[in-house]
């Protein structure tokens, strides 16, 4: 598959000649660089996602934190931040990467301070949405689907300074880049190019007819409020909450969530997954069971994927909330979520100026053929 780096990444090569061999001087001076050499992608690139296996390596390199897998996969694609990034983290914080004698207390804090959370699920969670949250916090343009990705905001240095207790942030990018380089030393190598960061432009949605609802052909679902992907803010407002009905504990056998489009089959937990599309677009279904195929897997439209959760517990297989069986979707470029304002489904354009599950007619409607509708059941 074609490389497609994504325009945020974090700070490197911050004077990395200062830097004693593994340990920084407390007494040193670190100085800020001259230029920002951009090498390793925040952002969950696709080609990371096919070509880095999380359990393998941590079957290779860290064969205790295994049990802890599939969280790092899940959180990483439900976050769209790089598995490699929050490995380095915890690495950073906790050292429980490299040590396999770390005791309960470590394991329960992978990454200490940055997050106020306890337990390894509930840190990485936290981290997670932090960092996404910080990249996503661009202005929200109502009138137009324009993706902005908050290139001046340095997640990770905002991280660094509102929630650790350790050293000053400079000195801690220092340390997070020597960190990345030794744990992804040839990974590291093959992103030592300079990644021009794109300016924030408008992006044609993908073509009318190219998606379909994610829902099998002739069956007709209840379609809700546009929301961003964890449900609060405004912007980018990338997904759809979708459903057939029927609470906890009711039969979803028969219910099936269906691929918007042909691609390549993501897997990232038990109850999530995601379709990588040709352009650069993916989409991504969650609140899941019964998967029906394994990463690599190719899929074509309207391949039924997977049910619908009818258990809360499995719904939310690594943490997050859910009211009943229903599948959130939303649509991603190049890794990244991408608002849904004027994007087709099923032939249907999507309008979505308001806030997450602004159902209000005037700001949050779907039209097609001249006919305008607002959130209730569409069929293909």
């Amino acid at each position: 598959m074609k490389k497609r780096n994504i325009s945020i990444c974090v700070i490197c090569a911050l004077g990395l000649q200062a830097v004693a061999s593994g340990v920084l001087q407390a007494a040193e001076p670190i100085r800020p660089p001259e230029s920002l050499e951009l090498v390793h992608p925040l952002v969950y690139s696709y080609d990371e996602m096919f070509n880095f296996d999380i359990e393998a390596y941590l079957a290779s390199q860290a064969p205790h934190l295994l049990p802890y897998a599939e969280h790092i996969s899940h959180w990483a694609g439900y976050s769209s931040i790089s598995p490699r990034v929050l490995i380095t983290l915890i690495e950073q914080h906790s050292g429980i990467i490299t040590d396999a004698k770390a005791d309960e207390a470590r394991m329960q804090r992978p990454f200490a301070s940055l997050s106020s959370k306890l337990g390894f699920n509930a840190q990485l969670q936290d981290v997670s949405h932090q960092l996404a949250e910080r990249i996503y916090s661009g202005q929200k343009l109502p009138e137009a689907r324009e993706f902005i990705q908050n290139h001046d905001a340095d997640p990770l240095g905002y991280l660094f300074s509102q929630n650790s207790e350790f050293a000053r942030p400079v000195v801690q990018q220092v340390r997070f880049n020597q960190l990345y380089q030794k744990l992804f030393a040839e990974d590291f190598k093959a992103a030592q190019v300079k990644i021009r960061q794109p300016e924030s432009r408008l992006l044609a949605g993908p073509a009318n007819g190219f998606l379909q609802f994610p829902f099998p052909t002739g069956q007709s679902w209840h379609v809700g409020g546009a929301h961003t992907n964890t449900g609060s803010g405004s912007y980018p407002m990338s997904s759809l909450d979708m459903s057939q009905g029927g609470g906890w504990g009711s039969n979803q056998s028969g219910v099936w969530v269906a691929a918007s489009a042909a691609g390549s089959f993501k897997r990232h937990s038990s109850c999530f997954a995601e379709v990588v599309h040709s352009g650069g677009w993916s989409t991504t279904y969650y609140h899941l069971m019964n998967i029906q195929y394994g990463t690599g897997a190719t899929v074509y439209k309207n391949t039924r994927i997977a049910n619908p959760a009818n258990s809360k517990a499995q719904a939310l297989c690594n943490g997050g909330s859910s009211t009943g069986p229903h599948q959130h979707w939303s649509l991603k470029q190049n890794g990244s979520w991408t608002h849904l304002h004027g994007v087709y489904l099923s032939g249907w354009q999507i309008s979505a100026t308001g806030s997450s599950y602004d159902t209000n007619c005037s700001r949050y409607y779907l039209t097609k053929n001249g006919v305008k509708r607002c959130a209730g059941y569409f069929s293909h």
